[in-house]
């Protein structure tokens, strides 16, 4: 009897425990106040650190003191962040494919450590320096990808491609390199900071999408909650789904 309870603990355990942890997630990043959610807040939560951890973070706070400094000298607002992201910080792309799309290419408090991000993670951590300095610098979704948007007035606002350290391509360049979509509707819209924590979260469920399904399905829940415009998220919690074992 005893060793049977045992292997049922062992059985329910784990897929509960990421459960709970991903529940106590989604708690701190919802709080019933979705449109007050921040991208740095939401940076600690991804890496089980209370919200405000930034504030003891040696590399975050000398970053933010380069910001500063390099925008009283030159008063170029968008020269300094880049040369807070890629100067200063040093990040680098992490290269196509699988590189740029692991949990420390994703989170960006992993990217800061480890100098090497995809877009999610790079475009997620300039987002936080916009949010923490009130820059005019927004997320764009497009298939399978995301860049930035400095500029305020869309007729003059500037891209920036995140994997090619702030290099402007046209809306049309990015219509064309990414005509194959799949696309939503959803392309060329800013995203707020509760839809990219969703599709932050949709993009961790994709690594776990071959190796522990009870994992990727509950990050994809996460992803459901705060980005339920998203097909792709219901899309791949259905093949998540198709490939569990009936016993389970």
């Amino acid at each position: 009897m005893l060793a049977r309870l045992a292997a049922l603990a062992k059985r329910f355990f784990w897929p509960v425990l990421i459960v709970v942890l991903a529940a106590s997630l989604a708690l701190v990043l919802w709080s019933g106040r979705a449109e007050t959610m921040g991208f740095r807040d939401a940076a600690c939560s991804f890496e089980d650190r209370m919200p405000g951890c930034l504030d003891s973070m040696k590399i975050w706070n000398g970053g933010l003191a380069y910001f500063d400094s390099s925008l009283a000298s030159t008063g170029d607002t968008l020269w300094s962040l880049k040369s807070l992201l890629w100067t200063y910080w040093g990040l680098e792309f992490a290269g196509a494919g699988d590189a740029a799309v692991t949990a420390e290419a994703i989170l960006p408090l992993h990217v800061l450590q480890m100098k090497k991000s995809g877009c999610m993670g790079l475009s997620w951590l300039a987002m936080m320096v916009a949010e923490a300095r009130h820059l005019p610098l927004s997320v764009i979704m497009l298939p399978g990808h995301v860049f930035l948007r400095y500029g305020a007035d869309s007729s003059s606002a500037i891209n920036l491609e995140p994997n090619r350290e702030g290099y402007s391509y046209t809306d049309a360049e990015y219509r064309e390199k990414y005509k194959a979509g799949p696309w939503t509707g959803l392309e060329f819209k800013p995203l707020s900071p509760t839809q990219f924590v969703g599709l932050a979260a949709f993009n961790m469920g994709n690594l776990y999408l071959d190796s522990d399904l009870r994992r990727a399905l509950t990050w994809y829940r996460m992803a459901e909650e705060f980005f339920v415009e998203y097909p792709g998220i219901k899309a791949n919690q259905e093949i998540a789904k198709s490939r569990l074992p009936d016993h389970l």
